[in-house]
């Protein structure tokens, strides 16, 4: 594991501890991911809050007033402004995520990454998620990505568990057994 993630997940871990003895995980998991997307959105603030010649209280001074005008909590407020501190803020993708996968382990839930060449109805949504549920015993939240690199078919992923129907793996372990001979 690569040291960025150890530190992302300690700092989300410290994050959900104070969240969830709160009270307040799933909001403060929103609250993160809408400052996170202001951020995206912004990346002029991004870039003034990663700069590491600017003062660690001065990137703090930036941080905590765009978490506030994004709705952030004092909670979340804080939080961010002592990453932009620490000069961590080049890590919250990373944070968010970490933060997300303990909101949902907590929560007995699991997020699958399914990627498909056509979007899914509702049935074959439902369908693919009791499947899921099924194999994995926990409940499933689809992630859903269009991906025409797809030639047809679904990947779909949670967590290292990979369930791979598209026409692409198909023609991959067809080539494979084909070459074994």
């Amino acid at each position: 594991m690569r040291a960025r993630e150890i530190t992302a997940k300690r700092y989300a871990k410290a994050l959900f501890l104070a969240a969830r003895e709160a009270g307040a995980a799933a909001a403060t998991g929103t609250e993160l991911e809408t400052f996170q997307h202001v951020l995206v959105t912004h990346p002029e603030v991004s870039d003034v809050l990663s700069r590491p010649w600017i003062k660690p209280a001065d990137r703090r001074g930036v941080a905590v007033p765009v978490a506030e005008k994004s709705g952030a909590g004092r909670l979340v407020q804080n939080f961010v402004g002592l990453v932009a501190e620490r000069g961590r803020m080049d890590h919250l993708p990373e944070i968010v995520s970490a933060y997300r996968a303990l909101f949902d382990e907590d929560l007995g839930q699991a997020r699958a990454h399914l990627r498909t060449r056509v979007a899914l109805d509702a049935e074959d949504r439902q369908r693919l998620t009791a499947r899921l549920e099924q194999m994995l015993g926990k409940r499933i939240i689809l992630e859903e990505q269009v991906d025409h690199s797809l030639l047809g078919g679904f990947v779909a992923q949670v967590g290292s568990f990979i369930l791979d129907g598209s026409l692409d793996g198909q023609l991959g372990r067809m080539r494979e057994r084909l070459a074994g001979r």
